[in-house]
């Protein structure tokens, strides 16, 4: 779901001061956040959409998985908020729990789009 080797990459070029390395995975990330924002934000649209037009019966399962993945995308944006609040040694640490949420993020966003194919009529 995105480029993580120019953000893991900022982590990792030792010829750039540590703040403007958590600058470059910071802005990186947000942007995969908001592409990932919209993303939800349409596959939401869809699938009200389908439930309106009665192609779409709304299951215990896809309902659980648009709750994953708000409470998902919530959890990132904690996680990048917290990192760019940090100091120049932590910064580094705390990408690893970033990359984490992001994963888990991606994760719970295929399985909402798995269960909107799964409960189509």
């Amino acid at each position: 779901m995105g480029d993580e080797t120019s953000d893991q990459g900022a982590r990792n070029d030792s010829n750039v001061p540590a703040l403007s390395k958590k600058v470059i995975y910071s802005r990186g990330t947000q942007k995969r956040l908001s592409e990932a924002r919209a993303k939800i934000v349409g596959v939401k649209a869809t699938i009200r959409s389908a439930e309106i037009a009665g192609r779409l019966v709304v299951t215990k399962q896809l309902e659980n998985a648009q709750r994953a993945v708000d409470a998902n995308l919530a959890a990132a944006e904690a996680s990048l908020e917290q990192l760019r609040r940090s100091g120049e040694k932590e910064w580094i640490a705390l990408s690893i729990g970033v990359d984490t949420a992001w994963e888990n993020l991606s994760l719970s966003m295929k399985k909402l789009v798995a269960g909107y194919t799964e409960s189509k009529k």
